[in-house]
């Protein structure tokens, strides 16, 4: 079964940092107390998984350009169906130079957020009952 382009390009290439920040908002009981050493509550993980998706990104570059082409996406393994590509050039492919940069990944999975989470807080404000008005 092939793998949907979307969904591993997304998780590979930040999508796992971004939905866990997302997850555990700031002053929630779930949030982790700063580490000793790390004054400033940021534990590695970001870091490490944006590591892991640029090695991720860098090992789909065959050329090492610092883009993804659909020539290069077309080489991988597991060949992602026309429609998945075309989906991942509209989401990541910001300047549409039929090239996408690392940065641009990270840019767009940032707005997916901000959209995603604007979508949960105007779903959220259109669950609450209206107020009786009182006469």
């Amino acid at each position: 079964m092939k793998r949907n382009l979307f969904l591993l390009l997304v998780l590979f290439f930040a999508g796992l940092f971004f939905a866990q920040a997302a997850a555990a908002p700031a002053g929630s009981p779930d949030e982790e107390p700063p580490a000793e050493d790390d004054p400033e509550g940021e534990d590695g993980d970001e870091e490490d998984e944006i590591a892991e998706a640029r090695e991720e990104f860098e090992s789909i570059d065959k050329d090492g350009d610092g883009f993804l082409t659909r020539d290069e996406i077309m080489a991988m393994e597991e060949v992602p169906e026309a429609e998945e590509i075309e989906e991942f050039f509209e989401t990541y492919d910001l300047d549409k130079d039929d090239k996408v940069t690392f940065e641009e990944i990270l840019k767009a999975d940032e707005a997916l957020r901000k959209e995603e989470e604007a979508q949960e807080l105007e779903d959220e404000d259109s669950e609450e009952p209206p107020e009786a008005e009182v006469e």
